[in-house]
């Protein structure tokens, strides 16, 4: 471990992060000569029980390379309990420079069978945990004033910036993730904070958790392993780094490959030249617009365009209903 470094001197505090992604951030950042709080609780991917290990795991590991590293077990899901992760890294290091929100977990279910539980438990850790370690940090540094050198690296996810089904809390609290990020980084700018969010594909106890992603993320025997924690490594460090010269963006990594995602842009516009719209005119002026490519189920195995003509929906309703087999639609993998 260097004593100096892109980062020497610097205070970070990582939550998440005894495995995984996290695990690699808060290595890469000691690497570069920065002092890690690690923090993690240590439970399941949906959030359920507790174990000290990772944390501190993570954290020996450091020390043992001749970095400074603590381990922390707060559950950043409640608010005010995040305040000690900035308390407890002031006053083991001095200050505090350095955010990285990585802790996250999901619930994988659709919006018709998602519970109150998992529903509260995911947007409290992902959304309310990342929002209240960022409070906390932005108070402790308007307390200090204005400098240069802050970064906030919040985590989005591919979930986030393209929705897909099946983990509706999740999706939502990704997404949400990537609009605070935006707003914040207009809000701290005054006090030299830059704040930044990665959207990263890579092995994780999610993705093992997936069979059809865990076949795709597996290491490859030699070569490139693109879907190495240690890639979004690369860029958080990045995005922490005085070289990083921009604020309020989400960027996308998957391996080697960095997207810059541009918001929730408007990508169609259709005026009606200052003019209310009629029902028809407006109907008209649509069909310019590529229908909706989403799916409907409306049977096991069978997806159908919300484009499709009403009475062929309900024609393979009747049909399904009277056992018959429906081919109407080719099946589409959604």
């Amino acid at each position: 471990m260097r004593a100096t470094g892109l980062l020497a001197g610097k205070v970070a505090i990582v939550t998440g992060a005894g495995r995984g992604i996290g695990r690699s951030h808060a290595l890469a950042l000691a690497r570069e000569g920065a002092a890690v709080l690690v923090n993690d609780l240590g439970s399941g991917i949906t959030g359920t029980g507790a174990d000290p290990g990772p944390a501190e795991t993570v954290a020996a590991e450091i020390r043992a390379l001749g970095g400074a590293a603590i381990a922390d077990t707060t559950d950043i899901a409640d608010w005010d309990d995040c305040k000690a992760l900035i308390v407890r890294a002031v006053a083991a290091f001095g200050g505090l420079d350095i955010v990285v929100n990585n802790a996250g977990i999901t619930q994988y279910g659709s919006i018709e069978t998602e519970t109150d539980a998992g529903w509260n438990r995911t947007l409290a850790v992902n959304l309310t945990g990342t929002a209240a370690l960022m409070h906390w940090a932005a108070r402790h540094w308007a307390s200090q004033g204005p400098a240069l050198g802050r970064a906030i690296v919040n985590t989005s996810s591919p979930a986030g910036t393209n929705p897909p089904p099946g983990a509706i809390s999740y999706v939502a609290s990704k997404a949400a993730v990537a609009a605070i990020t935006a707003s914040a980084a207009t809000e701290l700018a005054h006090l030299g904070v830059r704040v930044n969010a990665l959207a990263p594909m890579a092995r994780s106890r999610m993705t093992d958790a997936v069979p059809k992603l865990d076949a795709i993320m597996r290491p490859p025997e030699t070569g490139f392993d693109r879907m190495s924690p240690d890639n979004i490594a690369r860029l958080m460090l990045y995005l922490a780094s005085p070289d990083c010269r921009f604020t309020g963006r989400v960027l996308g990594v998957d391996g080697d490959d960095i997207y810059l995602f541009e918001g929730m842009s408007a990508q169609t516009h259709i005026s009606n030249r200052g003019a209310p719209w009629a029902h028809d005119g407006l109907t008209k002026a649509l069909l310019a617009v590529d229908p909706q490519d989403k799916a409907w189920m409306i049977a096991p195995g069978l997806h159908v365009s919300p484009g499709a003509p009403r009475q062929d929906v309900l024609d393979a309703f009747e049909k399904i209903e009277r056992g018959e087999t429906v081919q109407l639609w080719k099946p589409i993998d959604i």
